[in-house]
Parts: structure tokens; C-alpha cells; sequence
């Protein structure tokens, strides 16, 4: 009778070790291996990306950085009124900051002008680092990026003498229907020029203008083209255009620049 009451001991006692085992097998378990590292990495992979999983953003976000152009572009002096769009090419390194060397205007506006767009894109403020994703001791880690990006710029320098004209308003001005219908007007109305057509020329062509308090189309002018032929087409059916509802800031009716983008694609 002792000997069954010692087995049973000990075999209880075997049953409640397993139990115990497993129960702390699964508290241990490793965490998915898979899951990005916390703290991003810094090698010496100098490639410049056009594209990583995270992007380079500027501090604030896209608005913010508009606000930042436009606060800086008020202390701009000039005899006339000047309004467009350039798009500044810039590499964002591995610290967050703009690679001045790598600063590239494409711009239809005047040289002095050209160079205080490009003084302000080099003293941007620090943006938060591109990172890549990338396999590294069966984990998947952070790894920063130089990272190459187009950014639009909207420049508008108020002449002396002149009114001024806003790039962002609480009720921007409309297209009469909205933008569908501004869509569906450039669409029917755009000529392809044979020349072009010929030469097998397509692509967008970037046209800024002035909406002035009246809703006129005033001012326009290419802010990124693609060649001569296209770009005097789309100037013509931007010129035709109809009034637009004025743009208004607390309840005034202002001149607000605006930038449509006509596309040129062959079937």
C-alpha cells in the first residue's frame, strides 16, 4: 500500500511538471521575428532612393511646408507683381536635411527670383528621415535613406503698389461645376497640334494664372512644360476658360493663384 501511494506521487508529481513546462514554454516565446526595429540604422549604403517605405516628411507636414515658402516670400520686394509655380528637385540625407548641393530649380520665372526659391529649398528646416526596410539578422530593420523628391513651390511676390495675390484662402476660387467639369472643358477643347502629334510628344504641361476678385483668368503663364508646341496649346485653352467663382478670405474677395495641370496623352 505504500509502494502504490509513492508511485501515485510520483506520478502526479510528473503530470503537474509538464504542465508547469509548458505553461512557462509559452510565456517565453519569442516575439514575431518579423516586427521593424524601434531604433532606425545608420550604414554606408549612399544610394540615393526615389522611393522608400517611409518618406522624408517635412516638420508640420505639405501645409506647413507651403506656409513656409509663403511667410518667407513676404519679405521679397519687387517693382510688380509676381505669381508661379517652380518645382524644386532636392536630395533629403540621412540626418533629415537638404543636400544643397543636390538643389535643381525647374523654373519659367527671372534668374533673381530663381535664386531666392533656391536659397530658401537649402534652408529648409530638418525633415524627418527616409527609411527602408531591410532584412538583417532574420528581423526586419529600419535602415535610413538619402531620399530624392519633386517639390512644388508656389512663389507670389506682391508689387509695389499692387494688390495682393494669395496662394491659399479659406474658399478657394471654382471652376463653374467643380473640378470635374474644369476637367471635362481642357478636354474638350484642347487641339492636339499635328506637329506634335508627329513628333509623338505627350505629357503634362503645368499652367499657373491668377484668379482676380472678379473671377477672371488673368496672368497665365507655364510653370512646367514639356515642349514649345504643347505648351503655347495649353496656354490658348487656359485663356479661354469662363469665369471662375472668386476665391474670398473672412468674407473678402481676393486674388488667388491657382495651377491646372492640362494632360496631353495620344491614342
Amino acid at each position: 500500500m505504500k509502494i502504490s501511494t509513492t508511485i501515485l506521487a510520483i506520478a502526479l508529481a510528473a503530470i503537474f511538471t509538464m504542465g508547469y513546462t509548458q505553461s512557462n514554454a509559452q510565456i517565453i516565446v519569442p516575439k514575431d521575428s518579423t516586427a521593424a526595429a524601434d531604433q532606425p540604422i545608420i550604414d554606408d549604403d549612399n544610394t540615393i532612393y526615389t522611393s522608400v517605405k517611409i518618406m522624408p516628411e517635412f516638420p508640420g507636414g505639405e501645409a506647413a511646408m507651403k506656409k513656409y515658402f509663403a511667410d518667407k516670400m513676404k519679405s521679397w520686394e519687387s517693382t510688380r507683381f509676381i505669381s508661379g509655380k517652380v518645382f524644386a528637385q532636392v536630395v533629403i540625407g540621412k540626418d533629415g536635411k537638404v543636400e544643397p548641393e543636390s538643389v535643381k530649380l525647374t523654373s519659367n520665372l527671372e534668374p533673381e527670383i530663381n535664386e531666392k526659391v533656391v536659397d530658401l529649398v537649402k534652408k529648409m528646416p530638418q525633415w524627418t528621415p527616409g527609411m527602408r526596410y531591410e532584412s538583417r539578422s532574420g528581423k526586419v530593420a529600419k535602415v535610413l535613406a538619402r531620399v530624392s523628391k519633386t517639390i512644388p513651390i508656389d512663389v507670389s511676390v506682391e508689387g509695389e503698389g499692387e494688390e495682393q495675390v494669395f496662394i491659399i484662402v479659406e474658399h478657394m476660387p471654382v471652376f463653374p461645376g467643380g473640378d470635374i467639369a474644369l476637367r471635362k472643358f481642357i478636354a474638350e477643347n484642347i487641339k492636339y497640334p499635328e506637329e506634335a502629334k508627329a513628333k509623338k510628344l505627350q505629357g503634362k504641361v503645368f499652367v499657373s494664372f491668377v484668379i482676380d476678385k472678379n473671377g477672371d483668368v488673368v496672368n497665365p503663364k507655364i510653370a512646367r512644360g514639356i515642349d514649345p508646341i504643347l505648351d503655347a496649346e495649353a496656354l490658348r485653352v487656359i485663356k479661354t476658360m469662363p469665369k471662375w467663382e472668386p476665391g474670398s478670405q473672412r468674407g473678402t474677395l481676393v486674388n488667388v493663384s491657382y495651377t491646372v495641370p492640362v494632360n496631353f496623352v495620344m491614342e
